[in-house]
């Protein structure tokens, strides 16, 4: 009996550091929360990843999610439980199942006031979605699963529908989690987090628009534009600065008839606080007026 309980024990261990070897570590090594941008590995004692898709989050971040919607912001996998408080010194760690929780219904059991506020976040901004003249398009997009198709196809897909974008004639609804622009420059460091930000988006969305693969130069101008405009703009926040012809006449040679929806979706990624992964999975499109 004894000898039966201790094999138990050692196959339990035996399959923990297997789970964090192959599953939990490599979700952790090396990334930052999608949503806070928090380094992981850093702070893995205080990272959950989920056991749907092996996504990984603050705990704290992810559980505030899981209480407006029950699928992953990366992928949209479903999810109902994730794997936290791991210890790499002992190769431990715990799975947490959530209860169920049905964002539908009303029920009488009591509920937190966390819950009851994020039940009104989410309701507050249906409505407003409702109240717009033209339809947002709701759509969440997942680009292929990790492991499953390679990075040099998931690029390409991206590209393809960032090319959409500019072909279908619809742009970008604003962030709910913006915050105002001038805030992101409150000093050097601020300035610097905005622009490692921003640059890959730029590249990336220069590249489609202009078919070139190396659009450095204009990388640099576009880039430059911006700052400056959130500079002039913190100085008279507010005076209407002519953004059309102060701003954008710089790019209007390269970009031409596209400048304009260039530099919207460019001020409706910025003034997100997603970063670009997260922000190509959640971002929503509603039809030009």
């Amino acid at each position: 009996m004894e000898s039966s309980c201790r094999r138990r024990k050692t196959w339990r261990r035996m399959e923990q550091e297997k789970v964090v070897r192959k599953v939990i570590w490599p979700a952790i090594r090396g990334r930052s929360c999608p949503i806070c941008f928090r380094n992981l590995e850093v702070h893995y004692r205080a990272a959950a990843v989920l056991t749907a898709c092996r996504h990984a989050y603050c705990i704290e971040c992810i559980r505030k999610w899981s209480k407006l919607r029950r699928k992953c912001p990366l992928c949209n996998a479903e999810f109902n439980s994730w794997f936290c408080k791991l210890s790499l010194s002992s190769r431990e760690f715990q799975k947490e199942v959530l209860p169920f929780h049905d964002l539908r219904t009303n029920s009488n059991e009591e509920i937190g006031t966390e819950q009851i506020d994020s039940r009104r976040i989410l309701a507050r901004t249906r409505a407003a979605l409702n109240d717009r003249r033209t339809r947002a398009l709701p759509r969440r997009r997942s680009f292929g699963r990790p492991g499953l198709v390679s990075p040099e196809i998931m690029a390409h897909r991206k590209l393809e529908w960032r090319a959409s974008i500019y072909s279908r004639g619809i742009q970008a609804v604003p962030s709910t989690s913006s915050c105002p622009e001038q805030d992101r420059l409150r000093n050097n460091a601020e300035k610097e987090k905005l622009l490692e930000r921003i640059k890959p988006w730029i590249r990336r969305e220069l590249q489609t628009i202009l078919s070139d693969p190396d659009p450095s130069v204009i990388v640099h101008v576009a880039t430059s534009q911006y700052i400056a405009w959130l500079e002039e703009k913190a100085k008279s926040p507010s005076q209407q600065l002519d953004v059309q012809d102060s701003f954008m006449s710089p790019l209007c040679r390269f970009l031409h008839d596209k400048t304009s929806i260039f530099w919207h979706e460019l001020r409706c990624f910025a003034e997100s606080s997603y970063n670009m992964e997260t922000y190509d999975a959640v971002v929503e499109y509603e039809q030009l007026q």
